[in-house]
């Protein structure tokens, strides 16, 4: 549990060595043994939903992919609905996908689905957020409850004992955001008693109305003192209603989740005063690599966490080089 970008790293280079291994391995040409072409594997990758924040990951994996051979699928749905992602899920076990990497939208409504394409010999994964309760092989991405509670330690350092926050979340089905609410509010509690939670609400993804209700928290309990984004959408919303209703200059803070453009700007700006990232860069080529591992008879870890970053002005040019967060306690 020493440094967890080093695990990360060092997993993927596993990986990506048994990948090495096995490639350039050819059938000698005799005409009993006329030379084969093997049928090149195709893996899909689902997002929850389109979105900018996933768009690097996709192109990651397609680039990968292109580099070993691989067909790589990108879904994701247009909009923020489990149904949306269960048919895409269909289409895949139609088409004989050799593999699927999916951030399920809903941990409960995709277990069916997941399990479906586990049964027809399709290896499944999850990244970004978990279904447990599937026969999902294994799980790579953010521990969502410890970047909660890295979430927490840094409101707690930012506002130090006392103050009052709003929440603002995503969709309110979706695993991984529960779980750094439940960080949050279990690591404030322990350490940060002061610090009060007045609101919470959910924008469930769409970003129009993810600025209505920051819009409407920070009207109706004006002395607050700091915004939480849980979602990629929620920084840049926040920073809209924060330049509408010119709140820098009143002292209020944004605290939020995820290294979009638009956040690592608004930290530049002054309007975000710091930022929990994920380490997304990774995941393209880790959910591929472990899907290969998968279709070539290896096993995997069930739960590989690729930990989190605190990101503020300090270290905004060279947060990607930094070790992963771990609580005070285990430094």
């Amino acid at each position: 549990m020493k440094i967890l970008k080093f695990f990360t790293i060092f997993l993927l280079i596993t990986l990506l060595t048994a990948c090495k291994s096995g490639q350039g391995t050819t059938t000698p040409t005799t005409e009993a043994n006329p030379v084969t072409e093997t049928p090149k594997q195709i893996y899909a990758v689902v997002f929850p939903i389109v979105h900018p924040f996933f768009e690097p990951v996709g192109e990651d994996a397609l680039e990968f992919g292109s580099e070993y051979g691989w067909d790589v699928l990108i879904r994701a749905p247009e909009y923020a609905d489990y149904r949306l992602q269960i048919e895409i899920m269909e289409e895949l076990i139609a088409l004989g996908v050799d593999g699927i990497a999916i951030g399920p939208t809903d941990p409960n409504e995709l277990v069916e689905v997941i399990n479906k394409a586990i049964d027809t010999g399709i290896k499944v994964i999850c990244f970004e957020t978990d279904a447990p309760l599937s026969k999902r092989v294994g799980y790579v991405g953010t521990n969502n409850y410890n970047a909660g509670r890295h979430m927490g330690y840094v409101i707690g350092q930012t506002l130090g004992t006392n103050g009052q926050i709003l929440i603002l979340t995503g969709l309110s089905t979706q695993l991984s955001l529960n779980e750094r609410i439940r960080g949050i509010e279990e690591y404030l509690a322990e350490n940060y008693p002061g610090i009060q939670i007045l609101d919470t609400q959910s924008s469930e993804g769409d970003m129009q109305k993810a600025i209505t209700v920051t819009k409407e928290m920070v009207d109706k309990y004006p002395d607050f003192d700091a915004i939480i984004g849980i979602d990629a959408t929620a920084g840049p919303a926040a920073i809209s209603v924060w330049k509408d209703k010119d709140l820098k200059s009143k002292g209020k803070m944004i605290i939020t989740f995820d290294d979009m453009p638009d956040n690592l700007q608004g930290l530049r700006d002054g309007y975000i005063k710091a930022i929990v990232s994920q380490r997304q860069n990774t995941w393209g080529q880790g959910v591929l690599l472990l899907l290969n591992s998968l279709v070539e008879g290896r096993s995997i870890p069930d739960y590989t966490d690729t930990g989190s970053i605190e990101i503020t002005l300090a270290n905004i040019d060279r947060y990607l080089d930094e070790m992963s967060w771990l609580e005070p306690q285990y430094r």
